[in-house]
């Protein structure tokens, strides 16, 4: 039984980060287990990530899974996936009584929902990213001005682009932000490789190649309205 004395280290709240919830909508069926599993657990390593992407039978399928509607990220995989540092950093999932109208009337199935959160990492970025001196107000400017980037154009990639050139033109985004602006719409590609490209990519891929019995539809949704608010254990120190 876990226990003993409790520990002096305290919870402390950290300064919330704005991010991209998303959630695949599957039905709950046995022969779907294995490659969820699969495919959920090796994305905690980037390196499985890009060597999914590197073979082409993979690549053949993403591409053409993406290039209708997101012709920049189909073909630019390679350039994309060689700034992936990290994988996801977890999932959950749960399941709900699902009523739709499929094509031969109104379907009721039980539907698993694998949900997924992305953070920019904020902190990071502000490594690379100057927008004052001092290193503590220039994280703090930047999570501040990040999240408003994040929260007013949040999309897919070549949304956030087009509305990030056309608010730097007007002025309306102050040129001091541009490299910011780049280093999100970097991590919003990312993020789109690894949800579309690997995450549904992979499972849509291997309904068809393990013959398993197909859907109308796999749903993706994603949230941009999504705020991390984490309570970290801090150490001994109250950091």
């Amino acid at each position: 039984m876990a226990g003993g004395a409790p520990s002096s280290r305290q919870y402390l709240f950290q300064p919330p980060e704005h991010g991209l919830q998303a959630e695949l909508y599957l039905p709950k069926r046995a022969d779907f287990q294995g490659v969820l599993y699969d495919t959920l657990t090796e994305a905690f390593d980037a390196a499985n990530i890009r060597a999914y992407l590197a073979n082409l039978h993979t690549r053949s399928h993403i591409v053409t899974l993406l290039e209708r509607h997101w012709p920049e990220l189909a073909h630019n995989i390679d350039a994309i996936a060689a700034r992936l540092c990290s994988g996801i950093q977890g999932y959950t999932m749960y399941e709900v009584d699902g009523v739709y109208a499929g094509a031969g009337g109104v379907v009721s199935e039980r539907t698993q929902i694998v949900r997924l959160m992305f953070v920019p990492g904020l902190d990071a970025m502000a490594a690379r990213v100057t927008l004052d001196p001092d290193p503590e107000r220039n994280r703090a400017r930047v999570r501040d001005e990040a999240q408003i980037l994040l929260r007013n154009y949040g999309a897919d990639a070549a949304f956030f682009k087009a509305r990030n050139e056309d608010a730097l033109k007007r002025g309306a985004i102050p040129a001091e932000l541009l490299d910011l602006c780049r280093t999100l719409e970097d991590w919003v590609e990312e993020v789109g490789l690894v949800l579309y490209g690997y995450v549904a990519g992979r499972v849509c891929l291997a309904i068809r190649d393990r013959h398993l019995r197909p859907e109308e539809e796999i749903w993706v949704t994603t949230n941009w309205g999504f705020t991390l608010n984490a309570l970290r254990l801090g150490g001994d120190d109250g950091r």
